[in-house]
């Protein structure tokens, strides 16, 4: 009732007040104050129009994504930086077994970056208890028979591979007498005890070698393998007569860096 009151108030004062009018507010009941104020919110509510709604944004259209580019593989034997192939006579039952079983001995080595890799220590001394035979061999500027004939053309064969290979080579001396199987200045003599041949890996990388021999060919092969994402070196050797000897030298990128020299017994 008082709301309805409060209501007719309202819209009669609305009506009928005029500005020189004056209402009484202290005669007003409280009541009817209260209702007349909650009534006028009432009315401001509903005659207060609702906001318009913002528009919704249009979608944007989003790029596909691209993915990512695949990685390369990198096999880590996959490159070979040197090879080199030396023959042997098939006949030499002796000398073969002695071959087979040095080149078996270093097969599979690697080497990491800054390793030096020794002929004796990986293939150790030679002996009957081994398997090794007696073939020729030299020594003192002799050809004689002894443990482990045929052991330097594994040592020379490896030696020619690392050469073309780039790698550092640090200890290496020539045989006394002219070997068949290479070249004048580019063989690699070795002993137990003396004299040694090693070289040292000297890539960011690791190396691998492996040896490959066919007793019915006569053929031995080393190789040695670098990652499939390494460059092979553009190396080249080159054999001089100086005197009573010879002069190897290594040329890479069309530079000399490495210079070995060998004399043999007339």
């Amino acid at each position: 009732m008082i709301k309805t009151t409060a209501l007719l108030l309202v819209f009669a004062g609305a009506l009928s007040m005029t500005p020189a009018q004056a209402v009484d507010v202290d005669a007003i009941p409280s009541e009817i104050v209260q209702a007349v104020d909650a009534v006028q919110d009432e009315i401001n509510t509903v005659t207060t129009p609702e906001p318009e709604p913002e528009p919704e944004p249009e979608p944007q259209p989003q790029p596909e994504p691209v993915p990512e580019p695949a990685k390369p593989v990198i096999q880590p034997y996959a490159t070979t930086l040197g090879t080199y192939t030396t023959s042997y006579n098939p006949r030499q039952t002796n000398r073969n077994t002695n071959i087979r079983l040095a080149a078996s001995a270093i097969s599979g080595t690697v080497l990491q970056p800054g390793e030096v890799f020794d002929f004796n220590k990986v293939v150790g001394q030679r002996t009957e208890a081994k398997g090794y035979k007696v073939a020729t061999v030299y020594s003192g500027g002799e050809a004689v028979d002894g443990i482990g004939g045929g052991i330097c053309q594994v040592s020379s064969t490896l030696f020619n591979a690392a050469l073309l290979a780039n790698m550092q080579i640090t200890t290496r001396s020539s045989h006394g007498l002219r070997v068949h199987y290479l070249p004048a200045g580019r063989d690699a003599t070795v002993s137990w005890g003396g004299p040694e041949f090693r070289f040292k890996n000297s890539n960011s990388y690791p190396v691998k070698i492996t040896a490959s021999y066919d007793s019915a060919k006569g053929k031995l092969t080393f190789h040695i393998l670098g990652p499939s994402n390494a460059t092979p070196p553009q190396t080249k050797i080159a054999v001089s007569k100086s005197g009573d000897g010879y002069i190897t030298k290594r040329y890479m990128n069309g530079e000399v860096n490495y210079t070995t020299r060998s004399y043999y017994k007339d």
